[in-house]
């Protein structure tokens, strides 16, 4: 159970329920893109961003683009940096902007994991978001396949981490969260950064990694 107890569980079940029928979350956008994300790890990406100043964003699950918009938001406030995105399925419409690459195919197929290799090579800075499918064998396998490629002192965020019962979604069955847990027990070069859940509520509890150095 979280610091504040009760209080925090039922406001981000609050967050997490109106969002299942329409509101809340799931119409939060982001510069009139959808962004369905809570308000308060949006904060905390805010912060992530300012602190670290990532030269590249990997993103896996672009859904409507609204993340990925803004990202690259945040990247105009430092002056550098790009957002590459992957969704198994193309979405139309999805907003433009010169620091976001799309890409369409599993975030963990060889052709995507080359390019963000090779584009990881290239910078100084980079930061990885896991957000597609999130059930625990495929989160599993974007922890393998992807955190070698967050820097020292940059981020991975493992999000909704809330679902199957951490206190949401409890029939969800194994999802982000039990991924975390066996990716942690082989003692992987990152600590849990729990300040970035001092705001009370998140969907990403035990999500936000640091690598360290």
């Amino acid at each position: 159970m979280s610091e504040h107890g009760n209080l925090t569980d039922e406001f981000t079940s609050a967050w997490w329920a109106e969002g299942l029928r329409g509101g809340t979350w799931q119409t939060t956008t982001w510069f009139g893109a959808p962004v369905q994300k809570h308000p308060f790890d949006l904060m905390m990406f805010q912060e992530i961003v300012w602190a670290t100043r990532p030269q590249l964003i990997i993103e896996t699950g672009t859904c409507r683009g609204g993340s990925a918009r803004f990202y690259a938001t945040l990247l105009d406030s430092i002056g550098e940096g790009d957002v590459l995105t992957v969704d198994i399925t193309a979405q139309p419409d999805l907003p433009q902007h010169p620091r976001i690459h799309y890409r369409t195919g599993s975030s963990v197929a060889t052709t995507f994991l080359d390019e963000a290799e090779a584009w990881a090579g290239r910078v100084e800075r980079t930061m990885v978001v896991l957000d597609s499918d999130h059930r625990a064998p495929h989160v599993a396998a974007e922890l393998v396949a992807l955190s070698a490629l967050v820097t020292p002192g940059c981020y991975l965020v493992c999000e909704d981490s809330c679902v199957n019962g951490h206190p949401l979604a409890p029939d969800f069955g194994p999802g982000p969260h039990e991924a975390l847990d066996g990716f942690l027990a082989g003692d992987p070069p990152f600590d849990v950064d729990r300040d970035r859940e001092r705001l009370w509520s998140t969907f990403n509890p035990q999500g936000y990694l640091r690598r360290r150095g």
